[in-house]
């Protein structure tokens, strides 16, 4: 359920509004373990090149020049051989695209073996491969599974502060590298090292690129495996043409305009038979006001658990709104403000979550939009699935072990 009311309270801050039987000393839970998605069934993501063929079926190679060789080891994984010295970088490039997916490869180079790269959600722009790129980095700066934009924005999300990953990659061994997509969050793990976990709105979809960088460029990539999540959906619940779903106390409470619905100063409450789902989710708000504030409620903020925050403004123009993204995932949730992140969310509520969107008075707001973007059926019933086994085994192992000091004094008499 989404609600928008007007109210005159004024909040300083992000609260987080416990449950009552939360103990004030109880550690936050994290994401539920095992991860839902750490024992999605896997497939090999190309197969070995036809007898007399060059290349794997549906993959071409764009830039170069540069050698690609395939062999299938012991194990019948294909192992793919890439090198060269062009002046241009080259990409051994998928035919299809993808979207939210797990990657999983190994890859070899030595310390002297230059550097290459993982494209994905990528396209292709006449010789040239453009978009996010898993970096392969044997240089003493191993930045190694740190997020990069080919040809655009350059770096996104290197390894600079984080010490761990760049120790975990080891030039002249075979190291293993996990890439998770869901939405608009690319998570990377370099050896099981956690290396980047970055959000980014740019691309939602695209093709897979295997680098040999320009200059000498010499790398192997074997056992690359992967599971494809399926396309997840936008739905339109407000716009200048629609109210999906919504019912409006007063009824009056938004009035129609050209690019949106302004929302009356007096009041208005809407209420959505949308929920913010327990999955991987984003909820968008494209706004614009002027002086005043406007306010988010997640969850119950009376009894707890819930979430309270404010946006002052200005925000957006009439010409260009704003836009107050809310991000849902199994450990966290985020709220962003023109791509620009808020505070964290603690991870620990779970469940539908109700939204109140409301401004203070004097807060002459116009909503332009309102969507949902939510993921395939197939990642909501795996996860559902994985949550439901290991709910089944915490409490089994409750019951034989009997509670703990701790669980019993958490309990209200």
């Amino acid at each position: 359920m989404i609600k928008i009311l007007l109210q005159s309270a004024v909040l300083v801050s992000l609260l987080l509004i416990s449950s009552p039987i939360v103990s004030s000393g109880q550690e936050l839970d994290t994401e539920v373990q095992p991860s839902w998605w750490s024992s999605l069934p896997m497939t090999p993501l190309m197969t070995a090149p036809g007898v007399g063929e060059t290349l794997p079926k549906g993959w071409t190679v764009v830039g170069g020049p540069a050698n690609f060789e395939f062999t299938t080891n012991a194990k019948g994984q294909v192992e793919v051989h890439g090198y060269g010295s062009a002046p241009q970088n080259a990409f051994l490039t998928s035919a299809a695209t993808y979207g939210d997916f797990l990657l999983e490869f190994e890859v070899f180079i030595d310390k002297d073996g230059g550097n290459s790269g993982v494209q994905i959600r990528s396209a292709i722009d006449g010789s040239r491969m453009f978009g996010y790129q898993i970096e392969i980095d044997p240089s003493d700066r191993s930045w190694s599974a740190g997020l990069y934009d080919e040809g655009r924005r350059g770096w996104l999300a290197s390894l600079q502060d984080n010490v761990n990953a760049q120790e975990a990659f080891a030039p002249g061994a075979w190291n293993h590298y996990k890439i998770l997509a869901i939405g608009p969050r690319i998570r990377t793990w370099i050896n099981g090292v956690p290396a980047v976990d970055h959000v980014d709105f740019a691309d939602a979809r695209g093709q897979f690129g295997f680098q040999v960088h320009s200059g000498k460029c010499d790398v192997r990539w074997r056992n690359i495996q992967i599971a494809d999540l399926g396309e997840r959906t936008e739905t339109v619940l407000l716009d200048a043409s629609q109210r999906l779903g919504f019912h409006v106390t007063p009824a009056d409470g938004l009035s129609t305009q050209v690019d949106g619905w302004r929302m009356n100063q007096a009041g208005v409450r809407i209420e959505s038979v949308h929920s913010l789902a327990d999955i991987p989710s984003v909820l968008t708000i494209k706004v614009n006001f002027g002086q005043g504030t406007l306010f988010i409620e997640l969850g119950d903020v009376v009894s707890g658990p819930g979430y309270s925050l404010r946006i002052p403004g200005p925000l957006g123009s009439p010409e260009t709104p704003g836009t107050i993204r809310v991000l849902r995932f199994a450990d966290q949730l985020r709220v962003m403000v023109d791509d620009v992140p808020l505070i964290l969310g603690p991870p620990d509520i779970d469940g539908a979550l109700p939204m109140m969107l409301s401004g203070a008075l004097d807060t002459n707001a116009v909503i332009h939009q309102v969507t949902i973007n939510l993921p395939s059926t197939m990642v909501s019933a795996w996860m559902k699935k994985t949550q439901a086994a290991w709910l089944k085994q915490s409490k089994s192992s409750a019951i034989e072990n009997g509670p703990t000091k701790t669980e019993t004094q958490n309990v209200e008499p």
